[in-house]
């Protein structure tokens, strides 16, 4: 069965689960007009060294594409970590 979370949610609950703080969104840059708004966000991880950019239609989109590039990264460090990679 499919996780029908969004990536936020996901690595809200990850970082929840290892008692560690909640990430930082900070948008970085928007471009184009009104209604061609294009978002940059920065996802950071206080006290990891983790972060990263996320680009999306609406900041909640832009928020989505960086939590999940974070939750990539930290699942590929957790699974090396664990068979010793």
């Amino acid at each position: 069965m499919p996780d029908l979370k969004d990536p936020k949610t996901r690595l809200q609950e990850y970082l929840q689960s290892r008692k560690f703080p909640l990430p930082i969104y900070t948008v970085l840059v928007l471009e184009g007009p009104a209604h061609q708004q294009i978002f940059k966000v920065e996802c950071q991880l206080n006290g990891l060294p983790n972060k990263a950019i996320g680009v999306g239609t609406s900041r909640r989109r832009a928020e989505q594409d960086a939590a999940e590039k974070i939750l990539a990264e930290l699942e590929f460090v957790s699974h090396h970590k664990e068979h010793g990679k």
